[in-house]
């Protein structure tokens, strides 16, 4: 009699519920549109630069829409030297990695996709280490401008590949960093899985950030630390490898590389950023959380970075 009560009372509730629900309707305001900078100098490389525009969270995402975004008259300068407008059709080979790598643009055609990109050209616009790189961008009527650093190079002692738990085929990427003396030194980790592997894993056609894999000296000063690196893979991936029980995880048989990075503080704050937002994934749950821009007058990043290779080949 007790259960019958209980469930008249909630079917009630129910119902009552069900009868106070309405359709609402909001109407969201487009967005102030912004100019947005994703560029990059790295030590012994050229400086690579985008500038594009904001896009509303509900307008089309198709390749065209997003291509039609990228600003290619923009006037785009490093330390007072012009940079040179190269088209997506004009891309040296060399730069090909590099632009997907900062663009995360992969499986398309490049020669027939509409995008330009700004490129020194010059030797002397290359970047040094212990150097700083002034910024400045000239498009629609704006100026923006930033400033990075490219500081001096901290190479890891060792890397190696390890077994993860109780797996016998799968592993992550670990090293031993010595950090020096001086506080405030960041880092930033990049994989790719190079050929020939010895197993069916496709390689990658260039470096990947992996989560996680930007970091502060905060809590180990000048000291020597093991650093464990996850395999960096494309966002969004379809590849089998990215989405079954091998993602983020290395195998036994595969040949990749560590790109083991130094970096200044605007880099690292934006990525560090960046990470915990993509890693909240929109949950209400989740502490609000703004990316830190090193662009004055817009959005995006300019960071400087010196790096290091190493190359590890995981017995079979």
């Amino acid at each position: 009699m007790k259960k019958s009560i209980f469930y008249i009372i909630a079917l009630a509730l129910i119902s009552a519920l069900s009868a106070c629900e309405s359709e609402i309707e909001l109407d969201v305001p487009p967005g102030e549109e912004q100019i947005v900078i994703e560029g990059r100098i790295e030590a012994g490389m050229p400086p690579i630069v985008l500038v594009s525009t904001t896009r509303g969270f509900f307008e089309p995402a198709t390749a065209a829409d997003v291509a039609a975004s990228y600003i290619d008259d923009a006037e785009v300068f490093v330390n007072d030297i012009a940079l040179s407008r190269i088209c997506a059709s004009e891309i040296p080979q060399e730069l090909l990695p590099l632009f997907i790598e900062i663009t995360g643009i992969e499986g398309i055609n490049i020669e027939t996709f509409p995008i330009c990109i700004y490129v020194g050209t010059e030797t002397e616009q290359f970047g040094v280490e212990n150097t700083t790189y002034q910024l400045k961008v000239n498009a629609k009527g704006h100026t923006l401008t930033s400033k990075a650093h490219i500081p001096s190079l901290v190479r890891p002692d060792s890397v190696w590949f390890r077994l993860w738990a109780n797996s016998n085929r799968f592993g992550y990427c670990f090293a031993y960093l010595t950090d020096p003396a001086t506080l405030g030194n960041n880092y930033r980790a990049f994989t790719r899985r190079i050929g020939p592997n010895q197993n069916e894993n496709p390689v990658d056609p260039t470096f990947y950030a992996p989560l996680g894999g930007v970091f502060a000296d905060d809590f180990f000063n000048a000291t020597t630390v093991e650093v464990g690196i996850v395999r960096g893979q494309p966002g969004n991936s379809s590849r089998p490898t990215d989405t079954g029980e091998s993602a983020r995880f290395f195998e036994k048989g595969d040949t990749f590389v560590l790109k083991f990075c130094s970096t200044d503080a605007g880099t690292y704050d934006f990525f560090r950023t960046l990470e915990a937002q993509q890693g909240a994934n929109g949950s209400p749950f989740a502490a609000p959380n703004n990316v830190i821009s090193n662009i004055n007058g817009g959005l995006g990043i300019w960071a400087a970075y010196v790096c290091s290779q190493d190359t590890v080949v995981v017995a079979p």
